[in-house]
């Protein structure tokens, strides 16, 4: 179990063109702020984060989701409006010890300007600090900007034929 105390309360990241963004473990009660989010995004962006037509989470599945027994949920939020999410990050641990599973969803708006990248990084060091020493993600073959942040990260695949690649990130 890791230390609560030790977690930061939140995580600034500048984006490529300069705007300042703040990120910081989610609560039961960003619920109504992730649905937002989910409600910005395309049917694409979507469904590229989870392999099928989800246009918002249950109230249950976010209970899991910001449930620190579970793992760790970020939400990221422009520095001046600290009400909209922009993105989540999930950390969740798996039936694996040492092994978590990693996904992230950024508003379409948001996208393309290092963000993923930059929450990868930092969903890695929350992974280390949770004492995973691997990550997994499932992520569609045609997502190509996903596949790129994760080979930033060193990600190389354990299951690579079919639609969904199982990619394995080396804490």
């Amino acid at each position: 179990m890791p230390d609560a105390g030790c977690r930061d309360a939140t995580h600034s990241i500048t984006l490529t063109d300069g705007t300042a963004t703040r990120t910081r473990e989610a609560t039961p009660v960003d619920l109504g702020p992730v649905q937002q989010l989910h409600r910005r995004c395309s049917p694409g962006s979507r469904a590229l984060r989870y392999h099928a037509g989800k246009s918002q989470l249950s109230a249950a599945e976010w209970r899991h989701l910001s449930n620190p027994e579970s793992g760790t949920t970020l939400v990221t939020t422009p520095a001046e409006r600290a009400d909209h999410v922009i993105a989540m990050t999930n950390v969740m641990r798996t039936d694996r010890q040492g092994v978590g599973e990693l996904a992230i969803l950024v508003e379409d708006a948001w996208q393309a300007k290092g963000l993923g990248t930059a929450l990868a990084e930092h969903a890695a060091t929350v992974a280390r600090r949770e004492g995973h020493h691997t990550l997994t993600a499932a992520v569609a073959a045609s997502n190509k900007p996903m596949l790129h942040v994760l080979q930033r990260l060193h990600a190389t695949p354990a299951d690579a034929t079919g639609p969904i690649l199982d990619l394995r990130i080396p804490l």
